[in-house]
């Protein structure tokens, strides 16, 4: 996208409040789904009032205003469409009771006895402290979030330890485990 004019930016500036309003009205904010928590969802809003102060023509028969929130929910629902879409080609991670991990609703295997299953976390621990070296920033994190909680920590306290809000350490660790169903050498070693 070429640079908005002045004009442009101070359209864009005076209506922000539309994605705002847009998403509340029209667009299930979903903090467990990577991509459709409330501040992805604001920032692709906001990319889409650029481009409708860009395209916008003050020819009389609509305003701003009104054009622009037209231009944000079709972008945003196009969006979330791509963000579901994109979704359903993700494998799942399941983590039981114990810490085992499996990939792709393959069936957790039961646990014997506490040893097995203290072996079981060790392993996924080991493996989850393995794949944290190939990533950094939010997806890093959210691996040391999962593994904190695997060992019997709650959100609230991990969210304490990094001095962040709860709501921060759920988004890190939906963002890993996307990361994570995405990485063929962590699929691997789940088998």
């Amino acid at each position: 996208m070429n640079s908005l004019t002045k004009a442009q930016q101070k359209l864009v500036a005076q209506n922000l409040p539309v994605v705002h309003w847009v998403i509340c009205d029209y667009i299930h904010v979903n903090p467990t789904i990577c991509g459709l928590e409330y501040s992805d969802l604001f920032q692709e809003g906001c990319l889409w009032l650029c481009k409708a102060a860009a395209t916008y023509k003050d020819d009389g028969r609509a305003q701003f205003s009104t054009y622009a929130k037209t231009v944000v929910k079709n972008g945003l629902l196009s969006y979330c469409r791509k963000v579901c879409n994109h979704r359903s080609h993700f494998s799942r991670l399941i983590i039981g009771e114990h810490g085992e991990l499996a990939a792709d609703g393959e069936a957790l295997e039961p646990q014997a006895d506490d040893f097995d299953a203290r072996m079981s976390l060790v392993e996924t621990l080991s493996l989850l402290e393995a794949s944290k070296q190939e990533y950094d920033g939010v997806a890093r994190l959210g691996i040391e979030a999962l593994a904190l909680k695997l060992q019997g920590m709650r959100v609230t306290d991990i969210a304490e330890i990094y001095h962040v809000p709860p709501s921060h350490v759920g988004a890190w660790i939906s963002r890993s485990a996307a990361k994570l169903r995405c990485d063929p050498r962590f699929l691997a070693s789940l088998l």
